[in-house]
Parts: structure tokens; C-alpha cells; sequence
């Protein structure tokens, strides 16, 4: 005869305990994304990026997106080179009025 040990009197138990848990846990998640679609469109679209960006790029992804991808990094670059440019400007400019003002040659110094 074989002898019960605890593990055999609840391995149904614990089998339909884990398959009620992931039940209920579809149950919440579609009720999740019922009440608020677009964060779970959010979800979505961050852990698909996070995939994306962890897995290795396919031959074929390279041969059909390497164009697209190219444009897109210039494009990025040339946006970042002209941001660079007005912020550096934007400084000089209010550097060069803080010096004025602290010179004193302001066009609010006026001699009586």
C-alpha cells in the first residue's frame, strides 16, 4: 500500500486554487482594461518598446525598416543640432543682458 503523504491530499486542492487565481486574475485585468483603455493601450505600447529594444533585430527587420530608421535619426539629429543652437543663443542673450544690467548700462540708467 502506498502511503499518503501531505503533498498528495492537496495537490487538487492547490491545482484548482492556481487555476481560480489566474481566472480571476483575467477577470480583473479585461476589467482593468475596460475602465481605462488608454492606459492599457500605454502598457501596451511601453512593454512592447521595452521588447523591442531588448530583443535583437532580425535580418528582415533590417532590410524593411534600416531606411526608415536612417531618416528617422537624422531627422532627430538635425531637430537636436537646431535645439542645441537656439538654446545656446537664447543663453547668450540673457547672459549678455544680466551683464549689462549688472554694468549698469542698461536702458533704464539714464543721466539727469
Amino acid at each position: 500500500m502506498a502511503k499518503n503523504t501531505p503533498y498528495d491530499s492537496t495537490s487538487d486542492t492547490t491545482g484548482s486554487t492556481t487555476g481560480s487565481r489566474f481566472s480571476d486574475l483575467g477577470a480583473s485585468a479585461s476589467g482593468q482594461i475596460d475602465n481605462a483603455p488608454l492606459i492599457a493601450l500605454g502598457a501596451g505600447l511601453a512593454l512592447g518598446a521595452v521588447l523591442g529594444a531588448v530583443l535583437p533585430a532580425s535580418d528582415r527587420e533590417r532590410e524593411l525598416l534600416g531606411p526608415y530608421g536612417r531618416k528617422l535619426n537624422d531627422a532627430g539629429t538635425g531637430a537636436l543640432d537646431r535645439g542645441r543652437g537656439l538654446a545656446k543663443q537664447k543663453f547668450d542673450e540673457m547672459a549678455g543682458d544680466k551683464v549689462r544690467e549688472f554694468l549698469g548700462s542698461g536702458s533704464s540708467s539714464t543721466s539727469a
